[in-house]
């Protein structure tokens, strides 16, 4: 078990921050799902499931054989991850579809799915307005149980949403930065951090190249950041990591 002297100590985190690849670490991805066979990935996309509402009933969460995306936004964040974070294993959960919107139904049985497998971190590249008193439980409960939660701010600039605005996710809005490491922190914010978010280059599961821009794209680059240090520090909480991040801020 970590000190908290350590979680600050700059220079010890850089050091992680420099050697680390992710490696031993469960990240789960809540998106549109994963081109999973695309070369640039690696073959570390080892889990792909969908979400599927019947008209009755729960929604069921589907194992797939491969992964499919079907509006290119979940195979860049999985990139972006993937770029920060080589050897981290990824696990994607299909709730968004073609029409690029999903159900607070849909996204509450993923989370709920995403927290029952124990995965280190979870990628959230999406929010919702509604569903808050459901969304808090689950979030305090992965909290508890050392789940990490990464959330994009609401594109809107006076918008958060959730589950970016709860105060046991690390929310992060987006910004330029020429080096995709770089953030900013801001403890008087609701969603704390800024990172690379604008100009992103990913791959297309079509076998192309695109530039992406929005809070979704920057959420990913402090999922891989995270995964670099879980790495080395397995016991690390949400509210480390936050310290951790201010500790290594671009903004003084």
């Amino acid at each position: 078990m970590m000190t908290f002297d350590e979680v600050v100590n700059q220079e010890r985190l850089r050091e992680c921050l420099a050697t680390g690849t992710g490696k031993g670490v469960k990240v789960g991805i809540l998106d549109s799902g994963v081109a999973s066979d695309l070369p640039e990935l690696g073959g570390k996309v080892v889990g792909n499931y969908e979400v599927v509402e019947y008209r009755r009933g729960r929604p069921e969460i589907i194992p797939l054989a491969i992964g499919e995306d079907v509006i290119e936004h979940g195979t860049a964040c999985a990139y972006i991850i993937h770029q920060h974070a080589p050897d981290a294993e990824l696990h994607s959960i299909r709730v968004i579809g073609a029409s690029h919107s999903s159900t607070s139904t849909k996204l509450l049985a993923a989370l709920e799915f995403a927290v029952e497998q124990e995965w280190d971190i979870l990628n959230l590249s999406l929010g919702t307005e509604s569903s808050y008193e459901q969304l808090a439980r689950l979030a305090d409960r992965a909290y508890y149980q050392g789940m990490l939660w990464v959330a994009a701010k609401d594109n809107k600039r006076n918008k958060v949403g959730y589950p970016a605005g709860l105060a046991s996710v690390i929310g992060v809005d987006m910004d330029y930065f020429e080096d995709p490491l770089s953030f900013r922190f801001h403890p008087e914010r609701v969603t704390e951090i800024e990172a690379s978010g604008v100009y992103v280059d990913a791959p297309t599961p079509g076998g192309g190249w695109q530039q992406f821009t929005g809070t979704s794209f920057a959420c990913p680059q402090i999922t891989g950041v995270a995964a670099r240090l879980r790495e080395h520090f397995p016991d690390l909480t949400a509210f480390q990591l936050k310290a951790a991040l201010a500790s290594l801020r671009e903004n003084s």
